[in-house]
């Protein structure tokens, strides 16, 4: 539940999160830390202004990183607070709030402005209003509103649009996906299978990966499917298999440079490649069965994969550096 950021000088910065078994209390989510790729080693970063988690946090244009609304503690209503991380300050700032409180929403960067769509309300409702967060007044506007209420979906960034996939609107997950642009809101195409708790990636040519995921926000069934949208003829086809169920896919779903797409929310890697359209398991050390972990790109052919908890809800310090050329 925490958000692993990389920064403009390649530098990771981790922030929130839940930090004790069953996630009862947040403890440390007002903590952030710093991984170094140069040396291998993580070191404590600035206290952030506000504790959250199931909140976002987008790397700006300009090298900042924004994060906005989530939870502040168990139990507690999602707020409305953003700040930004200053990387050449080293410190967290607070901004002015979003228009509306959040836990759960997706943010996209698009032509320069962050993208807050849906998400979880004050009274545990799923909301259909978006916002957009202006880095050069650091305010939020209100934006359009949503085709449908939706809590909990994924959101890719593509060719000046943002797709907003699955998510739920209660307890049973969406089969729906929505467009968003800057001046509109259309219904996408619809998933073969509804998902939340679900990752997805853009791999070119206006196609999104969609992957694994669970068909309630109850339910610990895992997906092991995968499928991809093309938005360009607005049809959805079946992917390759993940080599295990996966959910929590948050955070977990990172495009590499050459194109490929890291998905790290089970035991081991999944690798899929767009040219061959195959999925493939890296054989690396297995990490136990782990949720809501982060995996970022490194360089060096390098994913990060950093925190998560296992089934019992226990919480890990662990991260793992793992070679995308075995």
């Amino acid at each position: 539940m925490h958000h692993a950021t990389r920064l403009l000088d390649g530098r990771v910065l981790l922030t929130g999160g839940c930090s004790q078994p069953g996630c009862e209390g947040f403890g440390e989510a007002q903590v952030s830390a710093i991984y170094d790729p140069a040396s291998h080693t993580f070191s404590a970063g600035p206290r952030m202004v506000h504790p959250r988690a199931s909140g976002t946090a987008t790397l700006l244009d300009d090298g900042r990183v924004l994060l906005t609304g989530g939870y502040p503690g168990e139990g507690a209503a999602p707020r409305a607070t953003a700040e930004v991380y200053d990387p050449f300050e080293g410190r967290f700032e607070a901004v002015n709030p979003m228009t509306t409180a959040r836990a759960d929403q997706s943010a996209s960067l698009i032509d320069g402005r962050v993208l807050i769509a849906g998400g979880v309300g004050v009274h545990g409702q799923p909301l259909s209003s978006s916002e957009w967060f202006d880095p050069s007044t650091d305010t939020f506007t209100p934006g359009h509103a949503l085709d449908r209420p939706r809590a909990a979906q994924t959101a890719v960034t593509v060719d000046h649009a943002v797709l907003l996939v699955g998510g739920t609107q209660g307890h049973r997950a969406l089969r729906s996906t929505s467009v968003l642009t800057a001046g509109s809101v259309t219904a996408g195409p619809d998933l073969r299978t509804a998902r939340v708790k679900l990752g997805a990636a853009a791999i070119g040519d206006g196609q999104v990966l969609v992957v694994g995921g669970a068909r309630s926000t109850e339910g610990r069934q895992r997906l092991r499917s995968t499928e991809i949208i093309d938005l360009g003829n607005g049809r959805v086809r079946p992917g390759p298999p993940l080599s295990e169920g996966e959910y929590k896919l948050d955070g977990a779903v990172s495009r590499v440079p050459d194109g490929r797409v890291a998905i790290a929310g089970g035991d081991h890697v999944n690798i899929y490649n767009p040219t061959s359209d195959e999925m493939t398991v890296l054989p690396s050390p297995a990490m136990g069965t782990r949720s809501f972990v982060s995996a970022t790109f490194v360089g060096d052919d390098q994913l990060l994969v950093a925190g998560g908890y296992d089934p019992s809800i226990t919480p890990t310090d662990e991260a793992w550096l793992i070679s995308l050329d075995d």
